[in-house]
Formats: structure tokens, sequence, C-alpha cells
């Protein structure tokens, strides 16, 4: 596909995937995916698109979707298998917003549109982005919306009922409305947390050692019920207003609970919620000048309580391996809100409106996504997921792409509308002073491709090119005022080069 379609009239002839997600496998054998295969059904008839029979169907919660093998093999496809996604509905696709963008922004460079049959909503379409971005919020929106309902709804029930309501976990079992210990099967559950506490037992060889399922295991050793959490939760209470059940020890001592938490705080790697993560605003898009990836430091730390980023080889440009997270977000926050939205950017856009202008290197971006598609098809290589001889295939077919010369390459890029463009970044100005540091986070990932810093601060930044085609080469300011930490009132400067302003500044001389 030479370009992506910029409206539902442009998507005959192009080829279709399907992806297709529940949150759990139980909702994935029920109806959720008949109903979302025949959103899909309309679609490929309405718009005439050919059917390629791929399908990625998985399930995830649409939280953490991102991390998941067919994740990275949808994106992987993308531009050479398929030219457009379809998605039944929005909130199968991805329930969080900086996952939603992302992923466009991957789909667009790889030459795919992603097409939210429901909503008719084509994310190429650039009248329809102010409703694509809504609806991505709102799909977010709802799963914390939903979260917090359901833990209203747990400590409703504890406070009426001293229970925690649901199905009767292992090793208890419910009596009357409410749960007791179950000496039949709480054996096991002791089996297992004193397996686990030893710290050399893995999950797997637990779940040979109890047949209970590793994942089971995983939700049974942070489940405090079994250390006597009703009975604590009560604690401002008479305990006679208990039931018999939560009289007395818990099943699972004090000591083996402590245990069994230092094991998992110690095996822990950085993956899945933990109230002791920090967020980060620029975690991803952080490189040094030598190159390297700079890291955020998810988990704090009793010498370090607050944000900070990580430089995990040595190099000059960082005497010191972390640096205060402020060092770097403070100059990005602030070049954000002095963007410049004023006439001029107005009248410069309308003279390149019918320009191709410079994208932010798309050849360095092309090779990026292959080497993604690399290390996720040595993943699935590793995990058996995919025969060798298709492997070794596959390999030389991208490393052949990979070979390509930059000048075969695609190295322009359209700008959109100039309305479109400065309400695209006033949307997201507005936005950033409003939100917190998770939402902000979100916007960095839409604003900016790569930073490249020094242990000092930020020395340049490439905007992505869907907000470089918005103008955000003109509208980012690189000379930022920056305010004095100790809150003196004075203000100092800094400067951040703004990867391609000066070839836009020459094309709009030249229009």
């Amino acid at each position: 596909m030479s370009r992506l379609p910029r409206s539902l009239d442009e998507l005959r002839g192009l080829r279709g995937a399907r992806w297709i997600r529940e949150s759990t496998e139980r909702q994935g054998d029920r109806y959720g995916p008949d109903a979302q295969r025949e959103q899909q059904d309309r679609a490929i008839e309405r718009w005439g698109l050919v059917d390629t029979g791929m399908v990625w169907q998985v399930a995830h919660s649409g939280r953490t979707i991102a991390g998941t093998p067919e994740f990275a093999e949808m994106l992987g496809g993308a531009g050479d298998r398929f030219d457009v996604l379809l998605v039944g509905y929005v909130s199968r696709f991805a329930r969080d917003l900086r996952t939603a963008v992302n992923a466009r922004h991957d789909l667009h460079a790889a030459g795919a549109a992603l097409l939210f049959c429901d909503e008719r909503v084509l994310s190429s379409d650039e009248r329809e982005w102010e409703l694509w971005a809504r609806e991505a919020v709102e799909a977010e929106a709802y799963s914390r919306r939903l979260g917090r309902r359901v833990a209203e709804g747990y400590e409703a029930k504890f406070r009426r009922h001293r229970d925690p309501g649901g199905n009767a976990p292992l090793g208890f079992r419910r009596v009357d409305g409410f749960l007791e210990v179950d000496p039949g099967t709480i054996v096991r559950v002791i089996e297992a947390f004193t397996g686990y506490a030893s710290g050399s037992v893995s999950l797997p060889e637990l779940e040979h050692r109890t047949g209970i399922d590793h994942e089971a295991l995983k939700v049974m050793l942070r489940n405090p019920i079994y250390n006597g959490w009703v009975r604590r939760h009560r604690r401002d209470h008479d305990e006679l207003l208990l039931p018999a059940a939560w009289r007395g020890d818990p099943p699972v001592s004090d000591a083996l609970w402590e245990r069994v938490q230092h094991v998992r705080e110690q095996r822990y790697t950085g993956g899945g919620r933990s109230t002791r993560r920090h967020i980060h605003l620029l975690a991803g898009r952080l490189y040094c000048v030598c190159g390297t990836r700079i890291r955020a430091e998810v988990r704090s730390h009793p010498l370090y309580p607050h944000r900070r980023y990580r430089h995990r080889d040595a190099c000059s440009a960082w005497p010191q391996s972390t640096r205060m997270a402020r060092v770097f977000d403070d100059p990005i926050s602030a070049q954000v809100e002095q963007m410049r939205l004023g006439p001029d950017l107005l009248v410069s856009l309308r003279k390149l409106a019918t320009t191709l202008v410079p994208a932010p290197d798309a050849g360095s971006l092309r090779r990026r996504r292959i080497e993604r598609e690399l290390a996720a098809l040595a993943q699935r290589h590793a995990r058996r997921a995919i025969a060798t001889e298709a492997y070794l295939a596959e390999h030389v077919r991208l490393t052949q792409l990979l070979d390509e010369p930059p000048a075969a390459l695609e190295t322009h890029a359209p700008v959109v509308d100039p309305d479109t463009a400065i309400a695209y970044l006033r949307d997201i100005k507005r936005m950033w002073r409003d939100m917190d540091v998770a939402g902000r986070r979100d916007l960095a990932a839409a604003l900016y491709e790569r930073i490249t810093v020094t242990a000092d601060g930020v020395l340049e930044v490439e905007p992505t090119p869907e907000a470089m085609r918005h103008g955000a080469a003109l509208a980012l300011p690189e000379r930022v005022a920056l305010a004095r930490p100790e809150g003196s009132g004075q203000r100092s400067t800094t400067h951040i080069r703004v990867v391609g302003r000066r070839a836009w500044l020459k094309l709009t001389r030249s229009a």
C-alpha cells in the first residue's frame, strides 16, 4: 500500500486482518468473539476489503495487552501481511491509552490502518482523529471506573457481611453465606505457602508438587485472606461479631506470610502492578548521547525514594549511574506547556498545506520497527511457537529489509490540514496541564519519538511522525524557560534542539 487510506471509501481492495480480544479465557469461550466476528464480517462486505484469513485471538486484560506475544506478532505483520486491522469494538482493542496511541503510531509507520468496525472509525482519517482519541480515552476510563466500583463493592461487603463475597478460594468453603476453613483442602494451601517460603522451589515445581495451576498459585500467595484479612479488617469491632471461622489464628501464620512476601519481593522483576512502582513521564523515550537507552527505576529504594532514571553502562556523559527524574521531566514539561500556537504557526502551516515535509528520519524509524520484529521472532522461536524452517525464512526476509539502502525508503510525509494540526497540538497542551503523571506519559508517547540526554539534562527531542505532520517541529520551542526548584520566583532557560525544525523553517521561507 503506497499510502494510508484517508477515508472509508478508500478501503476497497485492501487486505484486512482481524483482532479479537476478551479479558479472560472463559469470556473467550462464550459469545464475545462471535459478536466481534460478525462486526468484522459486515465491515469486510460493506467496504470491499480482502479477507486475508489472518486472525489474532487473545484472552488478556486490555490494560496490559501490549506485553503479549500476539500483540507483538500483530504489529510485526502490519504493512507486509495486512493493510487494515479490523477490531469489532473499540474496547476490544485495548483499554490503555498509551497502548492505543503507540499502536496507532506503529501501525501507521508500517503502512497499516486500524478500523473500529462498530463506530466506523478509521485511524488514518484525520477528520475522525478527535473521535478516535475520545474513544481510546473512554476505553481506559471505563476500565478504571470499573476497578473502583469493584473495590468499593468488596469494601461494602466487608462492612455489611464481614466477608469478601464471591466464590470461596481454595482452602475455604461457604456455610450459611459465610466462609469457613475447609479442613480437606487447606492442607494443600499450607503446603504451597510452606514450599514457596523456602525460596528454593519455583512456581512450576510447586505446581507439580501441589497440583495447583501456577497462575492460581500467583494469586493465592498474595491473597491476604489466608493470613486472616477478614479478622484484621474488623479489628476495631468486637471479635465476637465475627463468624466462628474468623476467630483465632489464621490458616497462614504471620511468620509464614512474611516469609512468602519476602520471597515474592526478592523474585520480583518489575512486571505487573505494584504499589511500589513509580510512574515515569518519559519511560521508553530517553537515550544517552552514546546511544544507550536510559531505563526507568520502576521500584522505589530506601535510599532513593523519588523517581529516577538509570544509565546501566559506563559513559563519560553519565558520571553517576542514576539521575533524578525531574532533571529531564521538568524541561520536557516546560517545552510542552510553552508550545507556540499563535497566528505565526497557522500562517506557516498554510504555506506548507500542499507540501511534502521531511519526516524525522523515516529510515531510522523503519529500521527500529524491523529490529523489533526480529526480537519478537526470536522470542517466538525460543518458545517453540514457530517451526525452525519458518523462523529461518522469516529471519532472512527481515534481515534483507534491514539491509536496504536508506535512499530506497520514504523520507517525506504530507502536512495535515492547518486547522486540524493546531487543534491537535492545542489539545495536547491543554490536557498536559490537567493530567497527572500517568496521563502525561501517554501524551509524551504521542508527541516524542526519542529524547537524547546527558546526565545534566535534555539535549535534543525528535517528534513522532504523527506529531511532525501536525507541525510539532515548529510549535515546540527550542529555548525553554524553567522555574527554579527552590521557588524563588526566578527562571532559568535551557536550549533543547528539535529535530527537523530547521528543515521546516527552510521550507516555510521558500514556500
